[in-house]
């Protein structure tokens, strides 16, 4: 054999093994990606379909005890689905459209199995008493939170003298009740409102006659003025010309 011969065979032998090696490297990429699809196919599937990472509890804070059971039992529908799949808005939409005493909710994931409902629930400004001797409970944005049979501690009663207090009342009595600043929202008690929807109460020992729910931040400013002077009556029905007596 020729030493050119040699040289091609060398040669050919060496491209031989480059081609060769350069199939095992693309059969070897080739290997590495399916095996990287199969893998987040499977983690999409732990993830989003399997059980593995489904809900099986909820955790419900800040509702209201009244509220929390209605709250859960809602939340509680997603139970079985993935975490991951759970549309959290939706469900907080549907808390918020069913309960009324909860005036904002927020969901998230605790994984690996929780779901988490944080409530932010409606404060009773005013309890209105009802024919039937209930009372509705609403805060100050007008919203009935829900009716019980008592008044809770610490909220002030509206009852109407032989009738169910009018809508009108109500907004009136509720315009009185955020005007006050909150040493004084405190200690009002005994909220009347008559036929002509005109308004009185107690404040501490004083009783104010308040009126309809004409300016109320100006009667309210009156009234911190003529407190003072610890009258048995105060009289602001006409802002502009206050009465006392006592």
């Amino acid at each position: 054999m020729s030493r050119g011969s040699g040289t091609r065979e060398a040669t050919e032998e060496r491209f031989a093994e480059r081609a060769a090696h350069a199939r095992i490297q693309r059969v070897r990429r080739w290997l590495v990606g399916l095996l990287v699809v199969v893998v987040l196919l499977g983690l999409v599937w732990v993830v989003g379909f399997s059980p593995a990472l489904a809900t099986r509890t909820v955790a419900v804070t800040g509702a209201d005890p009244a509220d929390a059971e209605q709250v859960e039992q809602i939340a509680a529908q997603e139970i079985g689905t993935p975490l991951i799949r759970v549309d959290g808005d939706d469900v907080a939409r549907r808390i918020t459209d069913e309960v009324p005493g909860a005036a904002h909710v927020s969901v998230d994931a605790g994984w690996p199995h929780t779901l988490n409902v944080k409530v932010t629930s409606r404060v009773p400004a005013l309890a209105v008493r009802r024919d039937d001797d209930s009372y509705r409970l609403l805060d100050l944005e007008g919203v009935v939170i829900r009716t019980v049979s008592s008044a809770p501690k610490g909220v002030p009663t509206v009852s109407a003298d032989g009738a169910e207090v009018s809508g009108h009342g109500v907004r009136a009595a509720l315009g009185m009740i955020a005007a006050m600043p909150a040493d004084l929202r405190s200690k009002v008690a005994g909220v009347s409102v008559d036929e002509a929807d005109q308004i009185s109460f107690r404040l501490g020992g004083t009783e104010v006659v308040w009126g309809d729910g004409s300016s109320p931040d100006v009667k309210v400013e009156v009234i911190q003025i003529l407190l003072d002077k610890k009258p048995k009556v105060i009289d602001v029905s006409a802002p502009d010309t206050p009465v006392t007596r006592g």
